[in-house]
């Protein structure tokens, strides 16, 4: 789930590298699957990333032209349809929440790529901005992954080194212990950027989650690495009650579960610039006045906020593009997997 500038810059659209033959179907045929989820500029040309959340008719996400670099990041609104497409508006805005520019676009599927126009879209480019789904995909870790659009193949679970002899398991990790008492929160100590630090790899696929302010309400992204839109999803339905929020990492195309459109819900609280968050499950509806009780597995760590200022300039595009040591290739090695 990373980076870019801001205000005057909003969205472009990428070809798209993805089977073609996944579209090659009647327009009827192309239901919300075909069009939810992250859409990105080819790779090796200027980095324009748009995420998509489809809910019935309604359309919420997020564009930035590098992820990781919050002051790049605007958010999506808008309504979808079958056949006329994408209509929506990319929204950017100061830390304090204060609008800087709303952008007015339209995007329609043209042989399996996104062609988004209007608005910055088309002025920056000079003309419609073409978008594709990331050929790259992502590392399944020990599950397999599924993708949309429909026909997308599943990716099977990476080999992983065998553990390592004699002795046994490996002890559990201590309890988490609780450093202070927990912060009563507030818009603003949420608004910037957390890392998380007590799962996945750091480096390259560190988890990155970005809070800011759109006007009064909070919205967010996350991504791991954030050039790649099928490791970045939208932070929705963001709520604070006193020392908890809750927020749900809304999946549109990629996930453990086929479909793989779901929302993963989070609970967490903050202690000393850290976030100690947990998952509460899949499509959990919150009701801050009756809390669920049960979360899955341990808590996680991350640290923040760093300030959307301080992320200025992060980008991970065109390095190592296809795996460690690849460097900046837009295509994969003839020897790569």
């Amino acid at each position: 789930m990373r980076n870019q500038s801001a205000s005057m810059i909003v969205p472009g659209l990428l070809p798209a590298l993805l089977t073609i033959l996944v579209f090659a179907q009647p327009a009827a045929a192309l239901n919300a699957d075909y069009w939810r989820g992250g859409w990105r500029t080819p790779l090796g040309d200027e980095p324009h990333i748009y995420y998509f959340v489809i809910r019935g008719e309604h359309v919420t996400g997020a564009y930035c032209r590098n992820c990781s670099d919050a002051t790049t990041i605007g958010f999506i609104d808008g309504t979808w349809d079958e056949k006329a497409g994408l209509d929506f508006t990319v929204t950017f805005a100061s830390p304090d929440g204060r609008i800087r520019s709303v952008d007015k676009q339209h995007a329609a599927l043209a042989e399996g790529r996104l062609v988004v126009s209007g608005g910055a879209a088309s002025t920056r480019a000079r003309k419609a901005l073409t978008l594709m789904k990331d050929p790259r995909k992502t590392d399944p870790g020990g599950g397999s992954a599924y993708y949309l659009p429909p026909g997308t193949p599943p990716k099977l679970p990476a080999a992983r080194p065998a553990a390592g002899s004699g002795g046994g398991g490996s002890a559990p990790p201590p309890p988490y212990w609780q450093p202070g008492p927990f912060k009563t929160l507030k818009p603003a100590d949420l608004v910037g950027t957390w890392i998380a630090t007590s799962f996945g790899p750091l480096g390259m696929n560190k988890q990155i989650f970005t809070f800011l302010l759109v006007g009064d309400r909070l919205r967010g992204v996350v991504c791991g690495r954030c050039d790649n839109p099928y490791t970045l999803a939208t932070l929705e339905r963001i709520q604070i009650a006193g020392d908890t929020v809750y927020f749900d990492i809304a999946h549109q195309d990629r996930g453990e579960i086929d479909p793989p459109t779901f929302d993963r819900s989070i609970v967490a609280h903050v202690v000393q610039h850290e976030m100690i968050a947990s998952i509460l499950g899949k499509n959990v509806a919150v009701d801050p006045a009756h809390p669920p009780s049960q979360t899955e597995g341990r808590p996680f760590t991350l640290v923040g906020p760093i300030a959307p200022e301080g992320t200025r300039g992060n980008s991970s595009e065109g390095i190592d593009v296809w795996g460690p040591g690849t460097g900046a290739a837009s295509q994969p090695r003839p020897d790569r997997p």
